[in-house]
């Protein structure tokens, strides 16, 4: 397990300040109550005030003891939660999100869960395969779900309609992305007008790259290999649809866009329902924001791909604090979140799939009674994500916030480098592997536990070498990147895989 490095240990300094801060609040007299109070950072919205409204009703009809569930809406920053837990007054349940498994991990706050989960119905067993990685850290489960997600691409059909231009269809190229896209944005821009619209509002670059058959990261993760002709491909064509094309606005582009107070923090969900944007890439929970807009004629459909179909799947879970005063309450928090009850809240409010899978073949989710014209898109999330998604590729040897982080991390700072004309396409994956293997270095040679890990990855990583370079197919129980084991299969590559 990739631990803290120098850097995060400053948070121990700030725990000093803010926990006492945070000792104040959960301990002010108001907070007292015979009744056991647990508190859950996350967002304060309808969805979560819900839940906490249902797990207090699921409760009861389990015949257990009352417990008070609050929404700590004020402390969601990371530094903020390492703090605080450092400083051993953290919340009882907290949110974690994509990139942040291993941080929260390696810090030694997770409640470790593994055992109890196997006991209690939480375990990883209990929701999609793709998710282990997410939940999992060195073999032990630190949370379960509470959603499921998947950037699928959303089509505002009168958008197109209005322009003449023909949609997509459910599966289409990198190519077909590129003439659609550039027709769009060339009739809803007049000549000598400033731009206004665009086609996509942001990418990513995992699924292009894994359309031609790359990873970040070798089979074994132990190292970057993003110096490769492929990923030069994937930065001229996010160059040419950024910069030249004018498909994607940047970063600074799309802020300039969404800070009208008309749009009132929904400025994407906005600027696509008005047909300002004419796809995009979101989860389901876009649902939740387009709704309340009114009806809109919609599809969804599958990411471009460049010969390998794919898209990213992965979850937000919930963690329990090691050192809660109230464990019993807050890991059946994380029981509640497999239940029947909790599911359909997810599948009723949009926001994404449920974390339990055999709920999204139900009724409720196919064919909402009061939303029939969501029938056709609600087919497509079931089908689509669990079938085409793999999960985030995790190395063991250095923290995913660093990497994947969408502000600080490195694929952010090379991507942004590019767009800015700073670096080329073609030296951006050197210049990024650079970065990522000098960190992994560095992380296992502070660690002799996670060094002797490496080396024995490293020795299986050079058979893996050896058998590709021979043709020859590779076990599966040699490759521990999820992507590599999905295409491999798809390929035809694995040794002793029945593909029938």
């Amino acid at each position: 397990m990739v631990t803290l490095g120098v850097k995060h240990y400053f948070l121990i300094i700030f725990a000093l300040l803010s926990g006492a801060s945070a000792a104040l609040y959960w301990t002010a007299p108001e907070q007292q109550n015979e009744m056991p109070v647990l508190y859950w950072i996350t967002q304060n919205d309808e969805t979560k005030r819900e839940t906490v409204r249902l797990f207090t009703e699921w409760r009861k009809d389990q015949g257990l003891p009352p417990v008070e569930l609050k929404i700590d809406n004020a402390n969601q920053e990371v530094t903020k939660k390492l703090a605080h837990g450092l400083a051993g007054v953290g919340a009882d349940l907290f949110d974690t999100y994509l990139y942040q498994t291993e941080l929260f991990a390696s810090s030694g706050m997770f409640m470790d869960v593994t055992e109890i989960a196997k006991e209690m119905g939480f375990s990883p067993a209990e929701t999609y395969p793709a998710f282990h990685d997410d939940i999992v850290v060195n073999g032990r489960q630190y949370g379960f779900p509470r959603n499921a997600g998947s950037p699928v691409f959303w089509i505002n059909r009168e958008a197109f309609a209005r322009y003449g231009i023909p949609e997509p269809a459910e599966r289409w190229t990198w190519d077909e992305f590129e003439k659609i896209g550039t027709a769009f944005v060339n009739a809803a821009n007049p000549p000598g007008t400033r731009q206004r619209s665009y086609f996509v509002q942001t990418l990513r670059p995992d699924i292009f790259r894994r359309g031609l058959g790359l990873s970040i990261f070798n089979e074994t993760m132990t190292a970057c290999v993003l110096d490769d002709p492929r990923n030069a491909e994937v930065m001229r064509r996010f160059y040419r649809w950024t910069t030249e094309l004018r498909l994607v606005p940047t970063q600074a582009e799309i802020m300039n866009l969404t800070a009208g107070g008309e749009m009132a923090g929904s400025g994407v969900f906005y600027l696509f329902n008005k047909g300002r944007i004419a796809t995009m890439y979101i989860p389901r929970y876009a649902l939740m924001r387009l709704r309340p807009m009114g009806k809109m004629d919609l599809r969804v459909i599958e990411p471009p791909h460049s010969g390998f179909p794919n898209m990213i799947f992965t979850t937000g879970f919930v963690g329990v604090y090691k050192n809660t005063k109230h464990p019993e309450a807050a890991l059946s928090f994380l029981k509640f979140l497999t239940t029947e009850r909790f599911n359909m809240l997810v599948i009723n409010s949009g926001d994404s799939l449920p974390p339990v899978p055999k709920f999204r073949y139900t009724e409720a989710f196919l064919r909402p009674p009061d939303r029939p014209d969501e029938w056709h898109l609600q087919e497509f999330f079931a089908r689509a994500a669990p079938t085409l998604g793999i999960g985030l590729s995790r190395s063991p040897f250095i923290l995913s916030e660093r990497i994947y982080q969408p502000v600080t991390g490195h694929e952010a700072a090379v991507i942004d480098s590019v767009l800015a004309g700073q670096i080329s396409p073609e030296d951006a994956g050197r210049i990024e592997q650079q970065r990522i293997n000098a960190e992994i270095a560095s992380n296992i040679a502070k660690d002799p536990k996670l060094r002797a890990l490496y080396e024995r990855l490293t020795a299986v990583q050079r058979r893996i070498d050896q058998r590709k370079a021979e043709g020859r197919p590779i076990p599966a129980d040699w490759i521990t990147n999820p992507f590599h084991l999905t295409y491999y299969k798809a390929q035809g590559m694995l040794e002793g895989v029945d593909d029938s």
